[in-house]
């Protein structure tokens, strides 16, 4: 379980095939110190599992599914990745419930440029609009963000000039992908209340 607010970013060092995906090495940093293997880390919104590490790197491994369901697929050497440890029992939840599991990728369709802030506009699948409300939160690229505006099959955010800075965000251009995590207890209501599709 993760909050949505990202710690650092990290460069992916490599990316190699194997028979069940891929390992992927990303940079280490001095703030991810604790980090064991087994430990879960959110890498731009995606759950991994560390299953080597050391002071400069870690290593996570990527699975089919995950390479179908997420933007992974698209990820390459040199890709600047959104960074958070798993949530503490004692931690103050400054984002929302992220869990790391991706319900879908968007595109980004806009990007308002200001001085140091921007406004993003991302085009969703219609069937996850529903979980969306304005206002409320999603979670994009592991950033805990929340709706400015919604339309009809779009969502816009504002993102203030220190996420900006600290996290992709700063190297995103329209048509990337990003991963989109919708309102997990939406979905447990839906659920409960017989509605699943």
């Amino acid at each position: 379980m993760f909050t949505g607010i990202a710690e650092a970013t990290g460069k992916l060092l490599s990316i190699n095939s194997t028979k069940d995906g891929y390992d992927v090495v990303i940079e280490n940093k001095p703030i991810f110190n604790d980090l064991n293997v087994n430990d879960s880390i959110c890498c731009s919104g995606i759950c991994l599992t560390i299953v080597e590490i050391n002071s400069q790197n870690f290593k996570v491994q990527l699975v089919q599914e995950t390479l179908d369901k997420t933007n992974a697929k698209n990820w390459k050497k040199g890709a600047i990745l959104n960074l958070e440890r798993a949530l503490l029992p004692n931690t103050r939840l400054g984002g929302h419930y992220v869990q790391g599991h991706v319900d879908t990728i968007a595109k980004i369709s806009k990007i308002e440029l200001h001085d140091k802030s921007a406004r993003f506009t991302f085009n969703i699948e219609s069937k996850y609009m529903k979980y969306i409300i304005e206002k409320g939160y999603v979670c994009i690229d592991g950033l805990s963000l929340t709706v400015a505006e919604k339309k009809i099959s779009s969502i816009d955010v504002a993102i203030i000039p220190h996420t900006m800075k600290i996290t992709n965000f700063n190297k995103k251009v329209i048509s990337d992908e990003v991963n989109i995590e919708v309102d997990m207890f939406a979905k447990y209501i839906e659920n409960y209340m017989g509605k699943n599709e």
